[in-house]
């Protein structure tokens, strides 16, 4: 079976992680992501998202064709087939144009006819679809799981901005709520991806804010000709805390993704 290095739309540090849970190969790989289930589980493991395992197990997937190398692997990501998914997209003959287009631009021999057509026929025979009852069973209990870790992270930032905001001044209260619910936002982000762990950690977060921070602040401000002797009053916990965890949320979403996009490139221009 073809080492996991093989892979070209993996960044490095998931080649690590996946190295230090004994996932060496690509058949290993396939294996341990057979099953909605045991998608989720691996991408747990390995701080990664589901969608990335299914990435990966799909050029792992075209790795185990017969007689596929290095060459082979070259030749068909240079033709634009980077996966299983690829070449499931095309009919054989588009496959077979592709790939002799792609071996006049490297300046190689094209694979033989029958060879081509092996592959085109074996890769409707490699990934079949889980059981949907499987599947369903599966997804409700990451989604689940999920939600229960928002849960959990929310109301523990909640309890701690409660610990740690001081009584006066108002605005060194806000100041210390929102950098607290800000990290709160990240680490929900971060273990609890997706829908289900934002909607854990709001609700948590909401309910324990407005229990344990739901007293009536006023940060005062300048005396204008507009205004005479007023503020800006709301409640600390919701008012301080919430855009706080949404912030931190969003950002690490966004550093997230663009984080991907800026690696998978470079990872795979030295394929």
């Amino acid at each position: 079976m073809p080492p996991i290095t093989g892979l070209t739309r993996i960044e490095p540090v998931y080649l690590d992680r996946l190295e230090k849970q004994g996932v060496f190969t690509t058949g290993i790989l396939l294996e341990v992501s057979e099953t909605p289930t045991r998608r989720q589980y691996l991408a747990d493991h390995i701080a990664a998202d589901v969608l990335d395992v299914l990435t990966w197990r799909d050029e792992a997937l075209m790795l185990n064709l017969a007689a596929f190398g290095e060459a082979e692997h070259l030749l068909l990501a240079h033709g634009g087939f980077v996966g299983l998914e690829a070449i499931l997209a095309v009919d054989l003959g588009t496959f077979e144009e592709r790939v002799r287009r792609a071996a006049r631009e490297l300046k190689v021999e094209a694979p033989s006819e029958l060879t081509m057509t092996g592959w085109w026929e074996q890769a409707r025979t490699l990934e079949t679809p889980p059981e949907p009852d499987a599947a369903a069973a599966g997804d409700v209990g990451a989604v689940f799981l999920r939600f229960v870790l928002g849960l959990v992270i929310g109301a523990l930032g909640a309890g701690i901005a409660a610990l740690a905001a001081p009584t006066d001044p108002p605005l060194v209260a806000v100041v210390a709520v929102g950098a607290i619910l800000l990290v709160t936002g990240v680490a929900g982000r971060l273990a609890a991806e997706g829908m289900a762990g934002f909607v854990g950690l709001l609700l948590a977060s909401t309910i324990l804010l407005l229990a344990l921070l739901g007293r009536s602040i006023v940060i005062a401000l300048p005396d204008t000709a507009l205004w005479h002797d007023q503020g800006i009053g709301f409640a600390l916990g919701p008012g301080a805390g919430l855009p706080g965890l949404i912030l931190g949320w969003l950002g690490a979403f966004i550093a997230r993704r663009a984080g991907r996009r800026s690696t998978s490139p470079a990872r795979g221009s030295a394929t």
